[in-house]
């Protein structure tokens, strides 16, 4: 009688791109009539702790975007290696991925998707029924300390204080805890600077204050860092009780991390609050409000996209009193309103981070990996998936979607590595 030998596969890290991976893994195994034993080594006490967090708990899986290169723009840092990838699997796989497991997912209007439960559990109990199905171990409170290649081509995994685990293919897919680029080091991997990625901004200024949940629809952003050139985004804005958020500035955020980290997040931020396209449009819109409102007070006629309170202290900013008539308002006053509102300068001070979303930029060098496998080209049989890679995307899905697409690949092709035995 024939002994079939079981492929190990050892997957370290219990998140969004572990787990995915090992799904993957499983199924490519079982059509392909691979015998696999998988193992999912969790360091904390809980698994897919980013999934049920995500979107305020409703989990933002991916985005409305099914053109691949459009889908790319997203991400500051890994949107060319991602191109090959996402031919293989994109956000419209996802969708098909999950719908076919019982889990319909709608999109907003700004391009974000959840599942029409709004709620994280229903990704994560699907993820349990696969995993259960196909019978992965899935194992928490299991910290890998140390990886060591083996002579025959394996993976040694030493454990918590005294365990050991070998494996034919191992893939980390730690996220951006520490201990995951330790391993990937262990092994001959080099990491590229890390930064914090989706972060809020810490503003102390008169037009803020007191106006923390007020937002604003379509703002446009420029931020000015020393030594770099401006970064700009547009989209809603929030004011916090610390300063400023929102969608426009998350997207920011990721695409000046390195940036505002070298000068330890101090730079000038000019915000349109209407983003208006254009000065002169802007311009046109006070003189006709002006115009039309000879009798009333600057207090009581603003543009209709802004808040009352909102407006109120921009015209303290410009110590204006709200009182005056329109009639009254001078070509100087007018001007300081402009420019309060189409070119107003904020000072950075610091940085507060998003939630407990967060999302770092850096990670193992990109150069280092096989973007058609995700496969090490250092050490044959490692793999790697999700955010430990040096890629990272904007707010609105699209950190989970190189996560579900990098752990598909690894599972795809983690079962048919060979060993020596």
């Amino acid at each position: 009688m024939k002994i079939v030998k079981k492929q190990s596969i050892a997957i370290i890290g219990g998140g969004a791109s572990g787990i995915f991976a090992s799904l993957r893994c499983a199924e490519v195994a079982k059509t392909e009539k691979i015998n696999v034993d998988i193992h999912v080594f969790e360091g904390s006490s809980k698994l897919l702790k980013k999934v049920r967090i995500s979107g305020g708990g409703r989990c933002n899986v991916t985005h409305h975007i099914f053109e691949v290169n459009d889908f790319c723009l997203n991400y500051p840092r890994g949107r060319k290696e991602l191109l090959s990838p996402f031919q293989n699997f994109q956000a419209s796989d996802t969708v098909d991925w999950f719908e076919k497991r019982g889990v319909e997912l709608k999109y907003e209007s700004d391009g974000r998707m959840f599942p029409v439960t709004d709620d994280s559990e229903t990704i994560i109990d699907c993820f349990m029924q696969e995993a259960n199905k196909h019978g992965i171990k899935l194992l928490n409170k299991m910290n890998v300390k140390s990886l060591k290649k083996l002579d025959n081509g394996k993976i040694s995994l030493f454990i918590n204080e005294d365990e050991s685990f070998i494996a034919d293919s191992v893939l980390i897919a730690t996220g951006s805890m520490p201990g995951g680029y330790r391993l990937a080091q262990n092994l001959g991997h080099s990491t590229t600077e890390i930064a914090p990625s989706l972060f809020t901004f810490k503003i102390e200024d008169e037009i803020l204050k007191d106006l923390s949940g007020t937002s604003f629809p379509q703002a446009s952003l420029s931020l000015k860092i020393d030594g770099a050139k401006p970064f700009e985004q547009s989209g809603p804005l929030l004011i916090t009780h610390w300063g400023l958020s929102g969608p426009a500035l998350l997207k920011l955020s990721a695409w000046a991390a390195r940036e505002m980290m070298h000068t330890n997040y101090k730079a000038k931020l000019i915000v349109n609050w209407l983003g208006i396209g254009h000065q002169n449009d802007a311009e046109k819109l006070l003189s006709t409000i002006k115009r039309d409102n000879t009798k009333t007070s600057v207090g009581n006629a603003y543009p209709n996209d802004l808040t009352k309170r909102f407006w109120l202290q921009l015209l303290i900013k410009c110590s204006i009193s709200k009182e005056k008539n329109w009639s009254e308002i001078s070509k100087k006053e007018l001007n300081l309103i402009l420019n309060n509102l189409f070119n107003c300068e904020l000072n950075v001070l610091g940085k507060s981070r998003f939630k407990e979303e967060f999302v770092e930029c850096g990670g193992i060098n990109l150069k280092e990996i096989n973007f058609k496998t995700m496969e090490s080209k250092i050490c044959p049989g490692l793999y790697f998936s999700g955010e430990v890679m040096d890629i990272d995307g904007i707010t609105g899905g699209f950190n989970f979607q190189s996560a579900w697409t990098s752990g598909w690949i690894a599972g795809n092709h983690m079962a048919q590595t060979k060993s020596k035995d």
